[in-house]
């Protein structure tokens, strides 16, 4: 069967979205954004600046198809740059019998769009959508458009699989896939994800067929050319806290309470080490010089120092930059300079906020003291911070979000971050946070309707700071670095290489000021186009949610007082 691994595209006038690979959905400015005067040429000076990400679990569906005598086809529209036209002719030349379809809640509209016009166009062709959305709302798609299954839960590279076996007859369908009977009724083949797992360990993706080249460049993570990796295992796969939320659901729904994939990879496991080590020597081989691995929190413990041991004894560290997402408690000084003795280089943090009760009710599990270590001890070892935080959580005072960035400034001031992403809180369906925001009347908006309004340009949790102020605070994160030390310390680095020059300077001006752009307060309030959106409250949903871990964890009421300002930890003068 040919199976096509597909992101359709779709016109935006605010920009390119990044979709895949993502658990906090985004729309990038670009050149092609809609603006006049100042905004248009700032548009223009962005360019085609747009951060684009491999997308692992899709490579890993494509790879696992062509192992198992399938032909999979790589078709990604935002990435190549198609317009609508031109990817339906790629449709039609590839001829797929069956496509899958990664949504999030932000894309759900358009895509439900797409597929009514793929299946006008195509109407043999098997569609089949994925992602995080449909795992919260596994009934929706069929009450917008004529979509033949929905498949929920993170292993759907698996599960894609066994579904185009199903369609073969070569296979029952494993838990977890939906499709429409007849005209009324919508069934499944077991509510609960559990596709068969077909391989012990997840192949070494073939990054040829992924064409790993589109996006080994358009990514601030990277200095050098790039790609992504994954250190998680076959049973599941993202990142190990996932420590229930307390008084919450027993079995799932644990980790951070706004985690997208929570819902879709609510357990953990890592692959071997020396498996690992074996991609990453073929893909030094394959021309690679920088590999980002993309897992939730990176490995720790007794695995890390045999990933670190083998990596140099292989001699990997004098060809390949690693980087890695971290936990501000998962490591101690002596493991930082493990990393940076391994030529690990970029490590991101998720630092969401600067507030002890708000990493306490989104159940971080760290401490604001361990982040301001965990970036100072990093940057000693010679790695480089990147820090995302986000603002317009319901229960933040503006005083509590100026914490935020003070520690942002403080912190690039000081040379212990080096880039960071600021961003709004979204409260995707599917996660604790949604859940409670429905439970609690925090939402502004809701439902289907109200889903393309979740990108990230606006707030969607009430907040009693006013939502042009929460705009400007994401600007605010994003000119944090500008102090005197932090400047001159960069424009000397700059100069240390071409790709350093490059990185910081060409590339670094561009996302800032195409960042800016993506949080400016013109496009609230009907500035761009029109009258503004009206907010409409919790909705009532036409479809059944399914929430991580089944039931909506209780908040901890003395958490929503606003708290007294918190010291700086006294963790050095840097």
């Amino acid at each position: 069967m040919r199976v096509a691994i597909s992101f359709p595209p779709f016109e935006s006038a605010k920009g390119i979205p990044l979709l895949s690979q993502n658990r906090q959905y985004q729309v990038f400015s670009t050149g092609r954004s809609e603006g006049h005067g100042l905004v248009g040429a700032l548009n223009r000076f962005v360019g085609d600046n747009a951060t684009v990400i491999f997308p692992v679990l899709p490579a890993l569906a494509a790879t696992l198809l062509q192992r198992h005598g399938h032909e999979a086809v790589w078709l990604d529209g935002i990435a190549e740059g198609w317009d609508w036209e031109s990817y339906c002719r790629e449709v039609e030349l590839a001829c797929p019998d069956l496509m899958m379809i990664e949504t999030k809640t932000p894309s759900a509209p358009p895509l439900y769009h797409a597929i009514a016009d793929l299946k006008a166009r195509f109407p043999e062709m098997t569609i089949a959508l994925v992602g995080d959305h449909v795992t919260a709302f596994p009934e929706e798609p069929f009450l917008f458009c004529p979509v033949d299954y929905v498949i929920r839960g993170g292993q759907f590279d698996f599960a894609i699989l066994n579904l185009a076996d199903f369609l073969e007859g070569r296979d029952d369908l494993g838990g977890g896939v939906f499709w429409r009977h007849d005209e009324t009724e919508i069934v499944n083949s077991g509510e609960e994800p559990d596709p068969p797992v077909r391989e012990a360990v997840r192949p070494h993706i073939d990054r040829q067929l992924a064409k790993w080249e589109l996006y080994a460049y358009r990514n601030g993570n990277f200095l050098k050319k790039g790609t992504y990796g994954w250190a998680t295992g076959s049973t599941s796969a993202d990142c190990w806290w996932r420590r229930r939320v307390p008084g919450g659901p027993r079995r799932g729904g644990g980790g951070c309470t706004f985690c997208s994939w929570t819902s879709m990879l609510p357990t953990w496991s890592v692959r071997p080490v020396d498996d690992y080590l074996d991609e990453l020597e073929q893909l030094v081989d394959l021309g690679v010089e920088e590999v980002f691995d993309d897992t939730g929190t990176f490995p720790a413990g007794r695995w890390l120092t045999d990933f670190c041991t083998g990596f140099r004894e292989r001699g990997l560290h004098k060809v390949l930059m690693m980087g890695c997402n971290m936990r501000a408690d998962a490591l101690s000084q002596a493991e930082y300079e493990m990393l940076g003795d391994s030529n690990f280089r970029f490590i991101l943090y998720g630092i969401e906020s600067a507030n002890q009760r708000t990493l306490d009710l989104l159940n971080k599990g760290t401490t604001v003291r361990q982040q301001w270590e965990s970036v100072k001890w990093a940057s000693e070892a010679g790695l480089e911070p990147h820090v995302t935080c986000m603002v317009g959580y319901p229960w933040e005072t503006f005083e509590e979000a100026k914490r935020t960035i003070d520690f942002t400034r403080e912190t690039f001031d000081r040379g212990w971050i080096n880039t960071l992403q600021g961003t709004i809180v979204i409260p995707y369906p599917g996660t604790q946070l949604y859940a409670q925001a429905r439970e609690h009347d925090w939402l502004r908006f809701d439902g289907p309707e109200h889903w393309e309004r979740y990108d990230m340009r606006e707030p969607v949790l009430r907040s009693p700071i006013p939502t042009p102020e929460i705009m400007g605070l994401v600007q605010s994160l994003y000119t944090s670095f500008l102090t005197p030390r932090y400047v001159t310390r960069k424009l000397l680095h700059a100069g240390k290489s071409r790709d350093h020059f490059r990185y910081y300077v060409v590339r670094g001006s561009r996302y800032i000021v195409g960042h800016m752009l993506d949080f400016r307060k013109g496009q609230l309030e009907g500035g761009d186009a029109g009258a503004a959106p009206v907010d409409t409250g919790v909705a009532e949903l036409p479809a059944r949610l399914f929430t991580a871990g089944g039931s909506t964890a209780p908040i901890d009421a003395s958490l929503l007082e606003p708290a007294a300002p918190e010291a700086v930890p006294a963790v050095g003068a840097g």
